[in-house]
């Protein structure tokens, strides 16, 4: 589970990293990121993903991905991961890949 200090909450917050963050886009996921000296984690899941629990689901998997990166010091900055469920939604080793490739690409220089 993401510790509540590495979430972001805020309504004000996730419109800002939004609309001033860096974006990347995957196949199930588009991701933003805004630099900030705490490492913070939003996820968007729309209805249009599933039922409740299948977006309850994909919410925690991202959050404990999250948390994992986070330890690692790979996932820096506030950032927002809002799922694409247009044709699929990924399954754990699929979402896992993805966070991962774009937070990579964020740490590399």
């Amino acid at each position: 589970m993401l510790p509540r200090h590495n979430r972001i909450i805020e309504p004000g917050d996730f419109r800002q990293v939004v609309r001033r963050g860096d974006k990347r886009v995957t196949a199930h996921l588009i991701v933003y990121r805004r630099p900030s000296e705490l490492a913070r984690v939003g996820v968007i899941v729309t209805a249009r993903c599933g039922n409740a629990v299948l977006r309850n689901t994909l919410r925690r998997r991202t959050r404990a991905i999250a948390r994992k990166l986070i330890d690692e010091g790979i996932l820096t900055g506030d950032v927002i991961i809002r799922f694409r469920c247009e044709g699929s939604v990924p399954n754990f080793i699929e979402l896992k890949s993805e966070v991962h490739d774009v937070a990579e690409m964020w740490s590399q220089p």
